[in-house]
């Protein structure tokens, strides 16, 4: 990391202990399918998967064709299942030559699997997704129905799971508990026509603390084994920890006198004489990006505009900080593509070349940004295999 001037390191004690936790809410007979998507949320697929394989994970779940791969690369085999259909016969072809699973969501996903499948004693295992209520994608209950029956038709295809996704499962019950009796409904239907579907599924992390029962025969996490609590009020809460912090360092250091402006548009003026850090990392890294929706409601129009006079007026709470040494301090000024500004009191302990951590979502940081492992305050790397989790950088 000496020759580092951004990084991220990833606590990989925190991910397993998160996974204690899931596991202490999880039924011995359900299956655990650990979802990896965005780069298994801005930790790193490929070691992120290493290190729960060898925690016994043998289920993983991936939004897009390309990420799924990067999982083989990685030294992956485990059951790799992808949520987004495939758009053409190659995509299809490249998946069934990795054993990926593959999700059916309307007629033409079925038809593109027939024609990209086209050795008929090629083994293809998929997974039928229905739409409750969340109105993405998915089958109704009718096309489920017809999807089934020709399948039926192909022996080398095996349905081997079946699913929804929940709408609002962190708000009220009423929603989620609707969307459950449709596909409840969906799958009585299926086992009246002889359909046997042994996995199936509609639990995200809110589903998985919020509602017990809807487990069924595996649940989909990957918010908590990130070390977060999905948004919302729930009657459960596990002891996660996040294993995510986005370093960089000084790269230059001065004194400014107060009434000096700072960055372009001189959108901030020196109050004090403070020291005035150089930091090699903006939102070109995802320093200030935000994921932003349209407001929900009235209420929530009028936090966001609170927020933004305030941020406008740099009030301390909603001001950007990076931490040093167990303190944190001000971003000042615009952040720009590739460097910020950070404001020290004079009598701070600060010298170029020291580390800061810095508030970037891990979700927002530029992928070509190295992660970094580390046990126990050493850097290492996550070993193929289950034999060895963890070996040190110098070995």
């Amino acid at each position: 990391m000496q020759n580092l001037d951004k990084w991220i390191e990833i606590d990989v004690a925190a991910i397993r202990n998160n996974l204690l936790q899931i596991r202490s809410l999880l039924d011995e007979q359900v299956r655990l399918i650990a979802v990896l998507k965005a780069d298994a949320y801005g930790h790193g697929a490929g070691e992120t998967a290493r290190l729960l394989v060898q925690q016994g994970v043998d289920y993983f779940a991936v939004t897009f064709l390309h990420e799924a791969l990067q999982l083989r690369k990685a030294g992956i085999r485990s059951s790799i299942m992808l949520f987004v259909p495939l758009i053409s016969e190659e995509q299809v072809e490249e998946a069934l030559d990795n054993d990926l699973t593959l999700t059916i969501a309307s007629p033409r996903d079925l038809d593109i699997l027939l024609k990209g499948c086209h050795d008929t004693r090629q083994p293809v295992i998929v997974h039928i997704k229905v739409d409750t209520g969340l109105g993405r994608f998915g089958l109704t209950t009718e096309e489920a129905l017809v999807v089934c029956r020709e399948l039926n038709d192909y022996p080398n295809i095996y349905i081997e799971g079946i699913y929804t996704h929940m709408a609002d499962a962190a708000g009220a019950a009423g929603y989620t508990v609707m969307q459950f009796r449709r596909f409840a409904k969906i799958l009585e239907g299926l086992e009246r026509e002889g359909f046997d579907i042994p996995i199936k599924h509609c639990a995200n992390s809110a589903v998985f603390l919020k509602y017990p029962h809807m487990h069924m025969d595996a649940v989909r996490i990957g918010t908590l084994l990130s070390g977060q609590h999905p948004v919302g009020s729930f009657p459960r809460h596990l002891s996660l920890q996040d294993p995510y912090r986005f370093m960089s360092r000084i790269v230059s250091l001065r004194t400014l006198e107060k009434g000096s402006y700072l960055g372009y548009y001189r959108t901030f003026r020196m109050r004090k004489t403070a020291l005035i850090a150089v930091i090699p990392a903006g939102f070109n890294d995802g320093l200030t990006l935000q994921i932003t929706n349209p407001p929900t409601g009235l209420w929530d129009l009028l936090k966001g505009l609170a927020r933004q006079v305030l941020v406008f007026f740099h009030h301390p709470r909603f001001t950007l900080q990076v931490t040093m040494k167990g303190k944190t301090y001000p971003v000042r000024g615009k952040v720009f593509m590739q460097m910020a500004l950070v404001e020290f009191p004079l009598e701070a302990d600060v010298q170029v070349g020291d580390p800061v951590e810095l508030p970037v979502r891990k979700t927002l940081a530029a992928p070509n940004i190295v992660r970094v492992y580390m046990q126990e305050g050493e850097a290492g790397k996550i070993a193929r295999g289950e034999a060895t989790t963890f070996v040190l950088e110098e070995e």
